[in-house]
């Protein structure tokens, strides 16, 4: 008996190993096909990519080049990226740029202007520095020290912003500390007329949002009565402290994967897609690999398949 139920059991084992195996079809897990895409969108692609990094349209011969190269290697998400990085990083001479990376960084700067200076120019920040370097002179003749002091604290104000750009693409300091320059001067000041409409314009440029009531409390005593309070964990007492304390706060991150998504896609981020890029760029603080995934996603390049 215990021989025929072994048998048994070894016939049966033997039909489930010899059991046709069945294909299962996944929806939506079809291998892109990108061999179908036309020559002509991707040369806007690659032409939308140096508007977008580099603030100007490709020469005949970059578009060429870079079409070419994306053809070769059917529009991988890995030639993308290379091309991409190449924009952001490459520092060998070309002319009218300098370079690759150098025109990125401008172009970065030139965009942040925009968004919080209504795109005042370098000649108009040294035409101020220059006319608070004459005001200095009248106070000192005058014995106005107080003046003097004002004066120079501009100055250095002024100086910040357009040493930015310098000191972002030299690494010597972060795009939070950019921002924080961008908002912590006269310009922005005279743009947001007095402490109620600074902590307003200070949420909605950073963060695209308006400050809760709470938050508006105690930024407003921190900008209008110089006294300290706590934001997002950490304490502030005078504007500089506060322009870095917003900068440096875990929501500043979500804030500018928003802003690139409307920078570069002319839309609202959806929260999965903040979530998908939040916590990489909290720890590397790089917002170059924020725009790098959008920038070579499908929709960015419009390949439709």
């Amino acid at each position: 008996m215990a021989n025929k139920l072994l048998i048994t059991c070894v016939f049966l084992l033997s039909l489930a190993s010899c059991k046709k195996s069945e294909n299962i079809l996944v929806d939506g897990n079809v291998p892109p096909n990108y061999r179908s895409i036309p020559t002509i969108i991707v040369e806007n692609y690659v032409n939308r990519l140096f508007i977008d990094l580099l603030g100007r349209e490709a020469t005949d011969v970059e578009r060429t080049e870079r079409t070419n190269f994306l053809k070769k290697h059917d529009l991988s998400m890995a030639a993308r990226d290379s091309i991409i990085r190449f924009l952001q990083e490459d520092s060998t001479y070309h002319e009218g740029d300098s370079s690759y990376r150098h025109a990125y960084y401008q172009r970065l700067y030139d965009l942040s202007k925009a968004r919080f200076l209504e795109g005042a120019s370098d000649d108009e920040i040294a035409q101020s520095i220059g006319i608070l370097g004459f005001s200095i002179t009248v106070a000192r003749l005058e014995g106005d020290s107080i003046a003097v002091h004002s004066a120079l604290a501009s100055i250095k104000k002024y100086k910040d912003i357009l040493i930015s750009k310098m000191r972002y693409r030299q690494g010597v300091a972060g795009y939070e500390e950019m921002c924080a320059a961008m908002m912590n001067n006269d310009i922005y000041d005279q743009i947001n007329m007095n402490s109620f409409n600074f902590v307003i314009a200070s949420f909605d440029d950073l963060y695209s949002r308006n400050p809760t009531q709470d938050e508006f409390n105690r930024a407003y005593e921190i900008i209008d009565k110089n006294k300290p309070a706590e934001l997002f964990g950490k304490w502030a007492a005078n504007k500089n402290e506060y322009c870095n304390l917003l900068t440096h706060a875990p929501e500043f991150y979500e804030g500018q994967i928003r802003w690139m998504y409307y920078v570069l896609l002319q839309r609202e981020a959806t929260s999965q897609e903040v979530i998908n890029l939040y916590s990489n760029y909290v720890l590397s603080k790089n917002l170059q690999e924020v725009q790098l995934r959008i920038l070579k996603s499908d929709e960015y390049a419009q390949f439709t398949r």
